[in-house]
């Protein structure tokens, strides 16, 4: 095997100093951040090591791969690729020589192109980066099932969820001062049970600024507290806690955990689907939200047509609500969206030369004779495309920096 022929392009020094910046910042903030952030980073690389180890595979010519965009900032040959890393880090890309008709190539390397190979081919090296983030949801599916556990909302049973540190007025909250925790259940009250979250609220706002007993259960053991309720400006009163629902988690077998993550990634990618289409279909609710001014509480009450960035991704998925399980439930959920978004039939995303290669594939019959696609007439349709993606993705980074998601 030939050795690497590193390459380091002079004058970039300063846009990898901005990025390690950037990093470091970053992990000032939350160091969770940074590993999220690393996560999709990982896994848009696993996305292009589909389509690379695809092309490899079927005899195709790839001749660059990076990570990210921009000026080159390191990059070594290997072969006949050369791989690198550029500063924007808002995706890759494999460069695999004669996608289309209008793409220049070397007489010699012809049979190499990808639009000269037959359609199977076609189809795998078109398909291999949604197969990856499929192949990748598998594995963290299997794993929550048979490790973690799949997390099951227990009916009719509470816990509680935020415990507000300071009340309005600026004193500790009669919760925070009486030690009640995250994840507590309180069983009961004074003399009034609280099994349920509605009798506790009541229980709650009849009692303003009376000292009671608390039971609560905190991992498997029941305690007792002193609670002295606050009171409010109308008088009822105020604990200072929210609820959130109890949830238990189920583990299976290895060998059932196949069958069963099968069966659960294919109802994640019908939801997906339905999710792509239910904002498609409301696309004047996405753009008031997308026209809407810094901290408007309207903007985050329907999730369902609320457009989310890769900043939004990364701070769902450092938030500290969530355990092992729900992380990897993120994962999962991610690399199926993106897995299903990228098979939409329009170019320049993958789906776009799946519905290329298959429409050539139907002109050419039982002739034998290859039809080529003049990729020209589709461009037109391929800049409208670009230009939404572009103005729905600067939209939604918009929307997680003024009314950013509160997890």
């Amino acid at each position: 095997m030939s050795e690497p022929n590193y390459r380091n392009i002079g004058g970039n020094g300063l846009s990898a100093f901005v990025v390690l910046g950037l990093f470091f910042l970053l992990a000032l903030v939350s160091k969770a951040m940074v590993v999220v952030v690393l996560i999709i980073t990982f896994i848009v690389f696993m996305h292009e090591s589909g389509h690379y180890l695809a092309a490899r595979a079927t005899g195709m010519k790839a001749t660059e791969f990076f990570l990210g965009f921009g000026p080159r900032l390191f990059s070594f040959r290997r072969g006949e690729t050369e791989f690198g890393v550029k500063p924007v880090l808002a995706g890759a890309y494999v460069k695999i020589i004669g996608m289309t008709n209008l793409d220049e190539v070397d007489p010699i390397d012809e049979p190499r192109t990808y639009r000269q190979k037959s359609y199977p081919k076609r189809l795998l090296v078109a398909s291999a980066g949604s197969l990856m983030h499929f192949a990748m949801a598998f594995v963290a599916m299997f794993i929550l099932l048979s490790v973690f556990g799949e997390p099951k909302v227990e009916e009719g049973k509470w816990e509680v969820g935020l415990v507000v540190e300071e009340s309005p007025e600026g004193e500790v909250s009669s919760a925070a001062e009486a030690g009640i925790r995250s994840g507590d259940r309180i069983l009961a009250l004074g003399a009034q049970s609280t099994v349920l979250w509605e009798d506790l609220v009541a229980a709650v706002r009849s009692q303003p600024g009376v000292l009671l007993p608390a039971v609560v259960e905190r991992d498997g053991e029941v305690l007792e507290l002193l609670v002295e309720l606050d009171s409010t400006e109308n008088g009822e009163g105020r604990l200072g806690i929210s609820a959130q629902a109890v949830t238990s988690y189920e583990t299976v077998s290895p060998l059932k955990s196949i069958a069963l993550a099968v069966s659960r990634l294919a109802e994640m990618a019908w939801q997906s689907l339905r999710g792509i289409w239910h904002i498609a279909s409301n696309f004047g609710d996405v753009l008031d939200r997308i026209f809407s001014a810094p901290n408007d509480p309207t903007v985050n009450e329907n999730l369902e047509t609320r457009p989310l960035s890769l900043i939004g991704a990364v701070q769902i998925g450092a938030s500290e609500q969530f355990n092992n399980s729900e992380r990897l439930l993120l994962f999962i959920s991610f690399n199926m969206f993106v897995g299903v978004f990228n098979l939409l039939p329009l170019l320049p995303l993958d789906g776009g030369h799946l519905l290329v290669a298959s429409y050539e594939r139907v002109r050419e019959g039982r002739s034998g004779k290859r039809y080529m696609v003049d990729i020209s007439r589709l461009m037109p349709i391929t800049y409208v495309v670009i230009i939404f993606l572009a103005f729905f993705g600067i939209g939604a980074i918009y929307l997680d920096i003024a009314n950013p998601l509160n997890f």
